[in-house]
């Protein structure tokens, strides 16, 4: 079973994952979305890159680009050419991995079929997945959602602290059960 955190914006869900990851102590395979320091500025961009690397903010790994309004508010969103090619990349060795993270799929991969048909590729498989969907999930969302090999968690302030812990020993057992099936058969 693979599981899936949701919860409402900043509640703390990349914190989990980042927790969960270092308890187990092991390189997941994967991608990581992430805004940069200036997600408040009228003009930010949206990173990505692979999991088993850390996060950088160099302009190609920049894979959407925002505008906020007066307001402060998002007024326009450009998807780059590079999300899907990016993305696509930190998906292809997925295998090679013991597990793999998925931290976040939103609302702007809605436009991207090919990425979507790999993440949902990659649910039907059997290396354990630890991921991040929208708590507000629309289209592709609720096919994660629903998905019959997802478990949601819903991250609140009250079990936000004790998650980690949980999930590591979860995913603690299950790496442990893959180890054995394939020692079982080398």
């Amino acid at each position: 079973m693979h599981l899936f955190l949701t919860g409402k914006v900043q509640i703390g869900k990349t914190t989990v994952v980042d927790k969960t990851i270092a308890r187990l102590g092991v390189t997941p395979g994967g991608f990581r979305t992430y805004f940069g320091e200036d997600r408040r500025a009228p003009h930010h961009f949206l990173y990505m890159s692979s999991a088993a690397r850390p996060r950088s903010f160099a302009p190609d790994h920049a894979v959407a680009e925002f505008r906020l309004g007066a307001d402060g508010a998002p007024t326009a969103c450009q998807l780059l050419p590079r999300f899907v090619e990016l993305g696509l990349h930190c998906l292809e060795d997925a295998q090679r991995y013991p597990m793999l993270l998925m931290d976040e799929c939103g609302r702007l991969e809605q436009r991207l079929p090919a990425f979507r048909q790999r993440v949902l590729e990659l649910l039907d498989g059997s290396t354990p997945i630890l991921g991040v969907v929208r708590e507000d999930a629309m289209g592709w969302l609720e096919e994660i959602r629903r998905h019959p090999g997802v478990q949601l968690i819903p991250v609140t302030v009250e079990n936000r602290d004790r998650l980690p812990e949980e999930m590591a020993a979860y995913f603690m057992d299950l790496l442990e059960q893959t180890k054995n099936r394939k020692e079982k058969w080398e």
